[in-house]
């Protein structure tokens, strides 16, 4: 039977139209979805319209190390929660945007090194019903200190006091033992244990630093022994000029490699 020339043209008309409306749901429904799972992928928080707390995926447990990773000992991040004009409560927002996040640090970053503030940008599209959008920026800021002073470092479990050079008299500075009193005060009625270890930078003899070391960390377990911790629970070590967290070919760097880290095991 010989189809008609006619058929045939209105056949495959209606097969290129099938065609192009199939390929077109396909790519909506997988082309599109592959496109979104890798942006969400990317870990970093996002926001809805409106919305003060964050989207997260999967991916955010490997984005959040990436980002304490670019922070060095003592640093503080500042984050930045954005609003836009056509959110409402406007700055409020973007600090509660501030806030939800430094709760998602915890605990590896203490709120002690967290600084949040708000910022207006501009206006990119996001609205109610659109998809979420990343509404916030970090950024760290680098400890500096002078060669004269201590500090004190909260993170997790451990914190960690610096030593002027050559000194190993936690008791010069007020601030230190006023930490080491609360420390103790929450501590004194649990049966948690402590690990004190003393460091140091690299200038000078190896021997001589690993005493410098155990002389600073003694310092710090005896004051925690005079104030109500039995000797059982506390254990006191020197690296010496091991194991540095900074660089010491900088004065900044030796510094950060001169102190004692207190270690709370619960």
């Amino acid at each position: 039977m010989k189809i008609p020339l006619w058929l045939i043209i209105l056949l495959f008309a209606g097969y290129t139209v099938w065609c192009a409306n199939f390929w077109h749901n396909y790519c909506k429904e997988r082309c599109c979805e592959d496109v979104s799972a890798v942006t969400a992928s990317s870990g970093e928080p996002v926001f809805s319209w409106n919305n003060p707390e964050p989207v997260r995926d999967t991916g955010f447990p490997e984005w959040k190390k990436t980002l304490l990773s670019k922070g060095g000992q003592g640093d503080t991040l500042v984050i930045t929660g954005w609003y836009r004009a056509s959110e409402k409560d406007g700055e409020a927002l973007g600090m509660k945007r501030a806030e939800a996040l430094r709760a998602l640090m915890r605990p590896e970053l203490p709120d002690s090194r967290v600084r949040f503030v708000a910022k207006a940008v501009a206006d990119d599209g996001l609205a109610e019903g659109t998809p979420p959008k990343v509404s916030a920026s970090f950024n760290w800021l680098k400890m500096v200190l002078k060669a004269d002073e201590g500090a004190i470092i909260e993170s997790d479990n451990a914190v960690t006091f610096l030593f002027p050079t050559n000194s190993t008299e936690r008791d010069r500075d007020p601030a230190v033992d006023d930490y080491l009193k609360k420390l103790i005060e929450k501590h004194k009625s649990t049966t948690s244990t402590f690990t004190v270890i003393g460091y140091t930078d690299d200038v000078g003899d190896p021997d001589v630093n690993l005493k410098l070391g155990r002389g600073r960390a003694n310092s710090i377990g005896l004051f925690l022994n005079k104030n109500g911790i039995d000797q059982k629970r506390i254990t006191v070590d020197s690296k010496g000029e091991a194991d540095p967290v900074a660089d010491n070919s900088t004065e900044d760097g030796r510094h950060q490699n001169r102190r004692v880290v207190i270690t709370v095991n619960q």
